[in-house]
């Protein structure tokens, strides 16, 4: 499991947003049903373990538990966690908190498969390397993960942020499926559709890969990862610096 939950948060203006306005966003996403639920029984097989990554309300969490999956969920914002489990009782004990990249091993990891709705668009595009393997690691051999992105988006961004100040990182379906490819899950379905709480303007990608290559990284990859994690770690030391030489 992550070491603490305050360090868990990626984006924290993304972060802030969401805390504020958890309330609120978890009755907006309640207002519609989950709209994977009509693609569970194609990517997990019955009686799957799984896991949801960033259940924010726990509509889609409900809803695979409801499927008669073996599921939880991590989430990094305790007020989103504490709506999920207000909305959704039976959850209490499936729960925790968590976070891409630094995910870890929730719940011992393991999984057959896993859910990720909405997540990677909200972190940096030098966090999704480090995501994407993360994903990979608590997979068993063979599981799946059921992801989405937005293809398009109705409202306007000024630097990758909307008017509430969450980051939505552009991202392509195609660049997705090469990145999880060089690290062994194999594109397998494919579905865009329009958004389930009819946002104007608003379409999303659901990608559907297995985890064909259990083996390890290869070593161009492993390289990239630790350049990706010492790249993070110059900036986190300079803005520290920065920050003790204005005071």
């Amino acid at each position: 499991m992550p070491r603490n939950p305050a360090e868990l948060i990626v984006d924290p203006a993304t972060a802030a947003y969401y805390a504020e306005h958890a309330a609120e966003v978890a009755l907006r996403y309640e207002q519609a049903a989950s709209p994977f639920a009509g693609y569970f029984a194609t990517a997990f097989p019955a009686g799957s373990r799984v896991l949801d990554v960033g259940c924010g309300s726990g509509r889609d969490l409900a809803a695979l538990r409801a499927a008669g999956l073996e599921a939880c969920g991590v989430e990094p914002v305790d007020a989103l966690r504490a709506q999920a489990l207000r909305l959704h009782p039976e959850l209490e004990g499936h729960i925790a908190a968590g976070a891409l990249p630094g995910l870890g091993e929730p719940f011992g990891g393991g999984f057959d498969g896993v859910l990720c709705s909405a997540v990677l668009m909200h972190l940096p595009q030098t966090e999704l390397f480090d995501a994407a393997f993360a994903l990979r690691a608590v997979l068993r051999p063979h599981g799946r993960l059921l992801l989405s992105i937005p293809l398009t988006r109705g409202d306007p961004l000024q630097q990758d942020r909307d008017v509430g100040g969450r980051l939505f990182t552009p991202l392509v379906p195609e660049a997705l499926q090469r990145l999880f490819e060089r690290i062994g899950l194999q594109l397998i379905g494919r579905w865009d559709t329009d958004d389930a709480l009819q946002r104007q303007g608003t379409r999303w990608s659901t990608l559907l890969f297995e985890l064909r290559a259990t083996g390890a990284l290869r070593a161009a990859d492993q390289i990239e990862g630790m350049l990706n994690r010492d790249r993070r770690m110059r900036v986190a030391g300079a803005a520290t610096r920065c920050a003790f030489a204005l005071r």
